[in-house]
């Protein structure tokens, strides 16, 4: 950690820690992976009580950027509030993404007993769903490429042709992620992590440049068989078609409905 980050967090915690409802400060982000540049912004979880958390969840307030604590040129902290609820449930059953948001952190600042163990475990890849996400992802790729893409094209439909690139891209980088043990962190960096992971096709990475800057129906087959000869394909058409229905139709059944659905 450069030094000014650490003044910069020095700072932050010697105002709040006499707030009654903070219970810890977590870095996160680049700081607590170790790929801080000197002008990286800081990345923090607090962790506050639940009456807090449940009184800012009511008014929207669980975020917040702050300029005022950073000695530095263009410097700021990137605040996300939680409480130990979300930290026990992230250990359980947290997202990829809420789970590599972990990687590295540490409590900065806190009075909970034990929980460095506990944001440790967070951050470990979650080996009970990597089968099945496999599977999952390859039904995404089989049917957003065998059927979609030609759709998009016999109907001269560009969102859908849109849609179809992205999710090849996305269901592909999954798939290698999966494969290789490595957390899918979210959209922003997801492409850097497939680079990094050594175990995937050659020419993956150059495909999918290719596709989303020039979207054909040749490049999704090219791009759909190239993922799916990676791994073995257990699935029959029909099983694919079945999970895709399962994850993309009737994936409010058991929880309310994804954003885009409602």
């Amino acid at each position: 950690m450069y030094t000014h980050h650490k003044q910069s967090l020095d700072h932050f915690v010697e105002t709040l820690q006499s707030d009654p409802n903070l219970l810890a400060v977590i870095t996160a982000g680049s700081i607590a992976k170790g790929t801080a540049k000197e002008t990286s912004d800081i990345d923090v979880y607090l962790l506050v009580t639940d009456q807090e958390f449940e009184e800012r969840k009511k008014t929207n307030a669980l975020s917040y950027t702050t300029h005022e604590f950073c000695n530095y040129e263009d410097g700021y902290i990137d605040v996300k509030i939680i409480n130990m609820r979300f930290l026990e449930l992230a250990a359980e059953r947290g997202s990829e993404p809420t789970r590599a948001s972990f990687t590295g952190s540490q409590a900065y600042y806190s009075i909970v007993p034990g929980l460095n163990e506990m944001l440790t475990k967070i951050s470990i890849y979650p080996e009970q769903n990597r089968n099945q996400n496999i599977k999952d992802f390859q039904a995404q790729v089989l049917l957003y490429g065998y059927y979609f893409a030609g759709e998009a094209v016999k109907k001269n439909n560009p969102y859908l042709l849109s849609q179809v690139v992205s999710n090849l891209v996305l269901f592909g980088s999954r798939i290698i992620l999966a494969h290789n043990r490595i957390l899918f962190p979210c959209h922003k960096s997801m492409m850097a992590e497939v680079e990094k992971a050594p175990e995937k096709p050659d020419t993956f990475l150059e495909l999918c440049h290719e596709l989303l800057l020039n979207p054909t129906h040749e490049k999704c087959m090219e791009l759909t068989e190239l993922i799916l000869n990676f791994q073995d394909l257990e699935l029959s058409s029909e099983q694919a078609v079945s999970l895709f229905i399962q994850n993309n139709e009737w994936n409010w059944i058991d929880q309310s409905p994804p954003l885009q659905d409602r």
